[in-house]
C-alpha cells in the first residue's frame, strides 16, 4: 500500500495550508485555508475582488485554487459551457490537474487544525457533504465568523447553495442553507434546540442561523466518525480551540501540527503535544515554520505588563485598545487590566457574538459578558442591524455603554476597536466639543504586505486627528513610514529555537516543512541530528511509505 502527501497549498508560503494525505484508497486533507499572500497578488478585497457569479473560475484560473475535479461544488461550476464535465476540459492539460471523482466522498474528510481562514477559507468551494473533524471551539468560532462576517469568511460551517440568474451565478433565497458534515472531536454540542434564542445551549447556537430563507434548512447530517485512527491534541495558538493531530497510517503514524506555539497562556498544552507525538515517534512530522528565523518571542506576560503600564500612565484618559478580532486570550488581558485599573473593557458587538460562541462551546474557557463587572457592550450606531446584532443587543442590553456615557467619564474605559471602527469615534469627538485624546494601544501584529502598511498610515492618520498619543507603534521621522513598535504584541508562532527543539523531541524520521517561506532553514538546523527533511513541492507528492 502507498502512502503519500501533496501539498496544494502552504508550501514555501506562510498560510494556505492544503495537503492532501492518500494511504492506500484512503483520501485525508489536512486543512483548506486560503492563501491570502498570493491572492493578494491579483485582489485587495475591497475594489478588486473575485466575481461570485463566476463561482469557482476565477480562483481556478488564477492558480489560487488547484484544479481537483469532484472536490468542488457543481453549484459554484459558472454557466460558461454546457455540463460541469465540460468545464474542467481546460484545466486537465495542468500539471497540477487531478480528478478526485469517485464514488462516494472525493476525499474520505477534512481535518481542520484551527479556525483562521488562512486555514479554512477555502471550504467555500468544497462540497459540503465531505466530514470535517475539528475540536467543537474551532467549530464555533468558524460558525461565529461566518454568522457575523463577509462573503469572504462564508460557507466554512454552511453553504447558501447558488443558482444561475441571467448568465451569473447567485445565492438562491428558495433553498435552506446546505448543512456541512461536521465531526466534533471532543463532544457534539448538547442542550436542547431554542429556535429563537442561539445563546439558549450549545445546540440552539449550532443550529441557528442568522439569515431566514423562504425554505427550511434540512436537518444536519449525523455527526461522521472519522475514517481512520486519529489522535488530537489542543494545543497553545493565538486563536481558542487549536489543535494538533496524529494519524495512523500503513506506514506509520503522520503527524501534522498546524499551528503552534510555547510562550502563549496555555503554552503547557503544546508541550504535552510534543510530549505525545515523542511517544510515537511518527514516520513523519508536517510542522509549521512561520517564525523560523525568530531567535526569541514575547509572551503574553509581557504584553500585560508593557500595556498595564500605558494604561496607568493615562489616567482619566480614554484608552483604546486594538487587537486581532479572534485573539480572545488577548481580549482576556486586557480584561484583566481594566480589572486592575478600575475601569469598563468595552467590546464590539462582533466581540461579543463571538464570545458568546465560544462559552457555549467551552464554558469555562472564556468570561461572561452577561456577569463580568468590569466588560460592556459598545452601542455602534447602524441604520440597519443583521440578525446576529439583533440577538446580541437583545442578550446583552444591560450592558449597552454608548459614546455619550464615555464622554461623562472617558478615564473609566477601555474601548476595543480597530482601523475599521475609527469613525465610531467621531461621536465621541462631537459630544465632547474636542479631541478625544487619550492613548491608543496597538497590540496587533506588524504589516506583512504593502495594503497592510497602507493601513497602518492610515491609522496613524486617525490617532493624530483624535489627538491620541500611540503606543505600539511608531513612525520613521524621515521616511514617515509607520510600523509596529515590539513588545505589545505575542505572536501565535513559535520561534526558531522553540520549533527546533520541538522536533528534536518528537524525532520525527522525517520531517517536512510547510507554513513557511524559508523550509531549507530546516535543513541547516537539523543537520547532525539524524533527522532528514523533505521540502516539498507543490502538486508533487512526496512518497512516505
Amino acid at each position: 500500500m502507498t502512502t503519500t502527501l501533496t501539498g496544494y497549498g502552504g508550501i514555501s508560503e506562510i498560510g494556505g495550508n492544503k495537503f492532501l494525505l492518500e494511504d492506500g484508497e484512503l483520501r485525508v486533507f489536512l486543512d483548506f485555508g486560503r492563501p491570502f499572500g498570493r491572492h493578494s497578488t491579483y485582489f485587495d478585497g475591497v475594489f478588486i475582488k473575485e466575481r461570485p457569479g463566476r463561482g469557482l473560475l476565477d480562483p481556478l484560473m488564477l492558480g489560487l485554487l488547484p484544479p481537483l475535479e469532484g472536490l468542488y461544488r457543481d453549484d459554484l461550476v459558472p454557466p460558461l459551457t454546457e455540463s460541469s464535465d465540460a468545464f474542467w476540459e481546460p484545466f486537465r492539460s495542468r500539471p497540477d490537474y487531478r480528478n478526485l471523482r469517485r464514488d462516494g466522498h472525493p476525499v474520505d474528510a477534512i481535518l481542520l487544525s484551527h479556525a483562521h481562514l488562512d486555514h479554512s477559507g477555502d471550504f467555500l468551494f468544497v462540497q459540503p457533504h465531505i466530514p470535517v473533524f475539528s475540536s467543537r471551539m474551532t467549530a464555533f468560532i468558524a460558525k461565529a465568523v461566518q454568522d457575523s462576517g463577509r462573503p469572504s469568511t462564508a460557507s466554512v460551517v454552511y453553504v447558501n447553495p447558488q443558482t444561475i440568474q441571467d448568465g451569473l451565478l447567485t445565492g438562491d433565497r428558495t433553498q435552506g442553507y446546505l448543512w456541512r458534515a461536521w465531526g466534533f472531536l471532543d463532544g457534539a454540542p448538547d442542550g436542547e434546540v431554542a429556535g429563537d434564542n442561539p445563546f439558549a445551549s450549545a445546540a440552539s447556537f449550532w443550529f441557528w442561523r442568522p439569515a431566514k430563507q423562504k425554505k427550511a434548512s434540512p436537518e444536519p447530517p449525523p455527526a461522521p466518525q472519522p475514517p481512520l485512527r486519529l489522535r488530537w491534541w489542543p494545543l497553545d495558538h493565538s486563536v481558542f480551540g487549536a489543535c494538533g493531530f496524529a494519524l495512523e497510517t500503513s506506514a506509520g503514524w503522520i503527524a501534522y501540527t498546524g499551528d503552534l506555539r510555547f510562550h502563549g497562556a496555555q503554552s503547557p498544552l503544546s508541550r504535552k503535544f510534543a510530549e505525545g507525538l515523542a511517544t510515537l515517534r511518527p514516520l513523519a512530522l508536517i510542522c509549521e515554520g512561520t517564525n523560523l528565523e525568530a531567535t526569541q518571542q514575547v509572551t503574553e506576560g509581557e504584553v500585560h505588563e508593557r500595556c498595564l503600564r500605558a494604561v496607568r500612565e493615562a489616567t482619566g484618559q480614554l484608552v483604546v485598545a486594538d487587537f486581532a478580532p479572534r485573539n480572545v486570550e488577548r481580549l482576556k488581558t486586557f480584561l484583566e487590566i481594566a480589572q486592575q485599573t478600575g475601569r469598563c473593557l468595552v467590546i464590539q458587538p462582533k466581540d461579543a457574538y463571538l464570545l458568546s460562541a465560544m462559552r457555549l462551546a467551552e464554558p469555562q474557557a472564556v468570561p461572561d459578558l452577561s456577569t463580568e463587572p468590569h466588560l460592556a457592550l459598545y452601542e455602534d450606531p447602524k441604520s440597519r442591524q443583521n440578525e446576529w446584532e439583533k440577538v446580541t443587543r437583545q442578550a446583552y442590553g444591560e450592558k449597552l455603554v454608548g459614546p455619550a456615557q464615555i464622554r461623562n467619564r472617558p478615564g473609566d474605559y477601555i474601548l476595543a476597536c480597530s482601523l475599521w471602527d475609527m469613525a465610531d469615534l467621531l461621536d465621541l469627538e462631537y459630544l465632547l466639543e474636542k479631541r478625544p485624546g487619550g492613548v491608543y494601544i496597538y497590540s496587533n501584529s506588524k504589516a506583512y504586505d504593502e495594503e497592510q502598511k497602507i493601513d497602518l498610515a492610515r491609522l496613524w492618520n486617525w490617532i493624530e486627528h483624535f489627538g491620541m498619543r500611540p503606543v505600539g507603534l511608531r513612525r520613521d521621522s524621515r521616511t514617515g513610514e509607520v510600523d509596529v513598535e515590539p513588545g505589545y504584541h505575542a505572536s501565535g508562532h513559535a520561534s526558531g529555537p522553540e520549533l527546533i527543539q520541538f522536533v528534536r523531541e518528537v524525532r520525527p524520521r522525517l520531517l517536512i516543512p510547510v507554513h513557511t517561506e524559508c523550509p531549507q532553514r530546516w535543513q541547516e538546523e537539523l543537520e547532525g541530528t539524524g533527522i532528514p527533511v523533505a521540502i516539498p513541492s507543490y502538486a508533487q507528492p512526496v512518497q512516505l511509505g
